[in-house]
């Protein structure tokens, strides 16, 4: 369980602090809810059933300094993938984030950047829902890395793409 000013990574919103914990009565069950807010949207306020499955899957803690470092070094050695049918690949890519696997999602980027080259060759363009994908996965990683590493975005986008590329 987390606590109250914990910041966490809720994989639907990105880095969110835990403003408070209370607890609510409705139908005449009392359960515990956290309240958080995203870091990067102060006015937005979420409220997630502590004791729920769903909220357990989507609620990480931050990855620390050393895994992220681990993980960014790693990145040239893991391989990447293509799924042929545009909604099986909607669906897994989607699944990946949500799941809040970074590793997992690294690999979602890495295996639209290969893609974005191939097709580019062929004279396409990104599917839409890759595009999507590539966004949300990006925003989680560069969101939670920079905020742990204390860099800037952009300067964690270079890092990130940079290791990508090699």
């Amino acid at each position: 369980m987390f606590s109250v000013d914990d910041v966490v990574m809720y994989t639907t919103y990105g880095i969110c602090k835990i403003n408070s914990i209370k607890e609510e009565t409705f139908m005449g069950k009392t359960e515990e809810y956290y309240v958080l807010s995203p870091l990067n949207e102060s006015n937005t306020e979420i409220t997630l059933p502590v004791n729920n499955p769903m909220t357990s899957l989507r609620l990480h803690p931050l990855l620390s300094k050393d895994e992220i470092n681990e993980l960014i070094n790693e990145i040239p050695f893991i391989e990447p993938y293509w799924i042929e049918r545009d909604n099986d690949r909607k669906v897994k890519f989607s699944d990946i984030i949500k799941s809040g696997d970074r590793k997992e999602t690294i690999r979602i980027l890495k295996s639209i950047k290969v893609h974005t080259i191939e097709i580019k060759n062929k004279g396409r363009k990104l599917h839409a829902t890759d595009e999507a994908a590539m966004k949300d996965a990006e925003k989680l990683l560069l969101d939670e890395f920079s905020y742990v590493l204390e860099t800037n975005r952009d300067q964690m986008q270079l890092i990130l793409y940079d290791a990508l590329e090699k």
